[in-house]
């Protein structure tokens, strides 16, 4: 049995609901549902990610640098959603996911084609970077190139694209409730110098702010063209991302032809095994407790970054001892 020191209240995985499309204007409790959905998927890629990754013997190899560039923008992409959110009088909460059954608030049996079909074996339970995973990344990157908007013959959603295409359309129709300086953050201006990366005006001003948050997320996730899978310029990480223009379809689509890397093998667990994954499981708690407080309050506390190197050093402790991770207290404790 798992016995963690002070475990936080977010550690606890719950079912999370789809939001069901709005038809008939937009109330501020449609929004801040949506808005908060959209927080709810961003947060569901980074552990299902970061735990492939660190599941790659060699982080050196292209496809652990290609997955790594994609977790960092997970990542900011979380930081845009929270921002959003705030933005728009959100009460938000960031939670455990829960992985192995459906990827929150996404019906994809409604693209055409399914990409669940093209991609397959797949898999949502949290594992080594292998082809089940990657499949299901590329599921969760598939592209929506034509936007459906917020209304339709189904009152689901059938890829993020199409989700955040409703939000923007929530976004104009209730720019009433749009705040300015309302709980930002900013953790990545120095790797994207040439865009806003928080919302600064409020009402109709700070609309082209709002829109740009939500650009950022659906281009560097899944690409804007069908003819053109390119990142714009001032959404490219130069610094650190060895395929800058690569939006994170095509990086999982590249990485599905080439030679999948070694990573590490689960072995059967002894008492080392059940401490190290104790101990893991301790600083996600930790990690979740970090993320609510700096995105409910805008503030960020001291030890952010060192609870961020702890949780990922934990992770990958967890697989070079043969030991898989967990992000979410077992449902028998």
């Amino acid at each position: 049995m798992i016995k963690l020191e002070n475990p936080s209240n977010f550690l606890m995985a719950k079912p999370l609901q789809k939001p069901k499309k709005v038809t008939c204007g937009w109330t501020a409790e449609q929004l801040h549902e949506h808005l908060q959905w959209a927080v709810d998927v961003e947060m569901y890629t980074i552990p299902f990610y970061m735990a492939a990754m660190y599941s790659i013997k060699d982080q050196s190899t292209e496809a652990g640098r290609l997955i790594k560039s994609v977790v960092n923008q997970e990542m900011l992409h979380l930081q845009s959603a929270a921002n959003l959110a705030n933005a728009y009088g959100t009460d938000l909460e960031i939670r455990a996911p829960q992985y192995g059954t459906t990827i929150p608030h996404l019906d994809f049996d409604l693209d055409d084609p399914n990409p669940k079909d093209i991609y397959f074996p797949h898999s949502t339970a949290i594992g080594a970077f292998d082809v089940e995973r990657l499949n299901t990344m590329c599921i969760i990157e598939f592209p929506t190139w034509k936007e459906k908007g917020g209304t339709g013959a189904t009152d689901e959603y059938g890829s993020i694209g199409e989700l955040y295409a409703a939000i923007k359309a929530g976004c104009e129709a209730r720019v009433d409730l749009l705040q300015a300086n309302a709980k930002q953050v900013n953790h990545f201006g120095n790797f994207y110098p040439d865009t806003q990366l928080t919302i600064t005006k409020a009402g109709s001003d700070g609309l082209t702010q709002a829109y740009n948050l939500i650009d950022l997320i659906t281009d560097q996730g899944e690409g804007y063209e069908k003819t053109a899978q390119y990142i714009p310029p001032e959404y490219q990480n130069r610094a650190d991302d060895i395929q800058p223009t690569w939006d994170h379809y095509e990086k999982f689509t590249y990485l599905l032809k080439q030679p999948l890397p070694e990573t590490h093998a689960i072995v059967p667990y002894g008492e080392r095994q059940k401490s190290l994954q104790q101990i893991q499981l301790q600083h996600f708690s930790e990690f979740l407790e970090i993320m609510n407080e700096t995105f409910t309050t805008g503030n960020t506390p001291d030890d952010f970054a060192v609870v961020m190197y702890k949780n990922g050093a934990a992770i990958s402790a967890c697989w070079q001892n043969g030991v898989l991770p967990l992000f979410s207290m077992p449902n028998d404790q």
